[in-house]
């Protein structure tokens, strides 16, 4: 009723200037009576009727023509202050006036709404637009239901919301909607009654004077993905072809979208289960290969030791010991080595920062290794051995030895390794180099990869996890690894760490 009410005093004030703006004219016209011809007063009057044609539309600029036809007759036309009007040239030049206005009005009127009609379209254009833009970079449902809820209230003004099926396949509300603009409270076993309809084929009605909400299957590739839940004004306003074609469209960009994000799902499981496949195929192929060879060591050398004790010497009794001791070590690196790398993919390891000095670090590692080295030169240099870093000590030592043992696997035995320590202001680089055969530039990415080997039935291959667990390592601390050919033969493998804040300051000593 007020939007009615407003409509009709709108319409009322336009009337009233129709009438007014011709007696405006009449007392600007009225002074000038005696220098103006009739036609040239016409032509005012036909100017205002225009210009009330274009800025008010048809039925405005026809009251205005007959005001204006008056007021020339009754204060211009002779004799004056009559509607009588006795010289013809006047009477056909009023006539022409009353057609040209009728004409240029009706002129003016199909402009104005081409102009309204094509600034209607542009609108919709841009709000497809940007609905479009916002959809395509949305890559969750529930963000798809936020951005499509937004547009339609700012272009409908209505409160919506878009229920989806559960496993269930019963309709449900969004976990997080937009509380301002979503539609809440609707009657859910009506929703899911329309879209089991949507589902078996058949048209589901919807009673506009009874229902608080316009139900809309929203219908993709495959059938019924989900409902649009429109509220409904009261009393009902019932949409224009225009409006409602808009709406479609809108919908259709939302069912696009949401089957787009659920395609992208399935695609991401699907790519995820052939991974953990993948994953589990080289697991047990590596285990099959790197646990059957100590394995086999180990029963033979065992049995030999039992069945033939009396008749081994004991330097060949001391041989097998020493063979069971050695692979059933390889066994246990290899299984640590396999849930260490199940740990740091499940994100189980917490960083254990504290302040370091980089020799410490080098030297534990070397410990380590110090019977595996004992017959290797190694070469250290650091810029700053003082310098302290804020790492993880254990895991940061753990990469050393990693490296450091795949140096002496893959160089010739007597040739020496190479360990520097650069730091900088913002970072700290190790760097451990061998005079191995080097690394194909193809695969300098791909030794870091899980379970790959370069040489995988060569006798230093192993799990092919070393790298794995050291890039794993590495990325926790926010650095990164990499690995490059030397000139003069061998490869170097180099870590880099940030520093990211400055070490404590150390009191000086009284």
């Amino acid at each position: 009723m007020k939007i009615m009410s407003r409509k009709v005093a709108i319409t009322c004030r336009n009337l009233l200037i129709g009438i007014l703006a011709p007696l405006a004219l009449t007392l600007m016209d009225w002074p000038m009576r005696e220098a103006l011809k009739p036609s040239n007063i016409l032509l005012v009057y036909l100017l205002g009727v225009f210009f009330l044609a274009l800025r008010l539309g048809l039925l405005v600029s026809f009251v205005a023509s007959i005001t204006s036809a008056a007021a020339f007759a009754f204060f211009f036309a002779p004799p004056i202050f009559s509607f009588a009007i006795a010289d013809q040239e006047n009477l056909i030049g009023l006539t022409v006036m009353l057609i040209v206005g009728a004409i240029t009005s009706q002129q003016a009127e199909d402009v104005i709404t081409q102009s309204r009609l094509a600034n209607q379209r542009e609108r919709r254009a841009s709000a497809l637009y940007h609905l479009s833009k916002e959809l395509a970079a949305a890559p969750l449902e529930n963000e798809i239901i936020e951005i499509g809820v937004r547009h339609i209230h700012a272009e409908f003004g209505s409160r919506s919301t878009i229920l989806l099926p559960d496993r269930n396949s019963r309709l449900t509300y969004p976990a997080n909607p937009p509380s301002a603009i979503s539609l809440r409270g609707t009657n859910l076993a009506t929703a899911n009654s329309v879209f089991q309809q949507a589902q078996s084929g058949s048209s589901p009605g919807n009673n506009p004077l009874q229902a608080t909400a316009f139900y809309l299957p929203l219908i993709g590739s495959t059938g019924p993905i989900g409902l649009l839940l429109l509220e409904q004004h009261v009393p009902p306003r019932i949409l224009p072809p225009e409006q409602r074609q808009l709406l479609d469209t809108f919908v259709n960009q939302i069912v696009h979208t949401l089957e787009r994000a659920r395609l992208a799902e399935q695609a991401r499981e699907a790519t995820l289960k052939i991974q953990a496949e993948t994953l589990r195929n080289s697991l047990l192929s590596s285990i099959s290969h790197d646990l059957r060879t100590p394995l086999a060591t180990i029963i033979g050398a065992a049995s030999t030791l039992d069945t033939d004790h009396d008749r081994l010497s004991s330097g060949a009794r001391q041989n097998l010991v020493q063979a069971i001791s050695e692979e059933a070590y390889r066994m246990s690196d290899l299984t640590t080595k396999i849930l260490q790398m199940a740990r740091l993919e499940a994100g189980e390891v917490v960083l254990n920062r504290q302040w370091y000095e980089p020799e410490e670090i080098v030297g534990s590692a070397l410990r380590r290794l110090e019977t595996k080295l004992k017959n290797r030169p190694v070469n250290i240099r650091m810029t700053d051995s003082q310098s302290l870093i804020n790492v993880d000590a254990v895991l940061l030592q753990q990469v050393m030895v990693n490296l450091l043992d795949n140096a002496d696997k893959y160089s010739p035995g007597g040739q020496p390794i190479d360990i520097s320590v650069d730091i900088t202001p913002a970072n700290i680089i190790f760097s451990i180099a061998d005079r191995g055969p080097g690394i194909p530039i193809e695969m300098q990415q791909k030794i870091f990869e899980k379970f790959f080997q370069i040489h995988a039935e060569s006798a230093q291959s192993g799990a092919g996890l070393g790298l794995s667990i050291c890039r794993a390592i590495v990325e926790a601390h926010q650095g990164e690894i990499w690995v490059n050919n030397r000139d003069e033969g061998g490869a170097v493998m180099q870590v880099r760490l940030p520093l990211l804040e400055p070490p404590p300051a150390i009191d000086p000593e009284d």
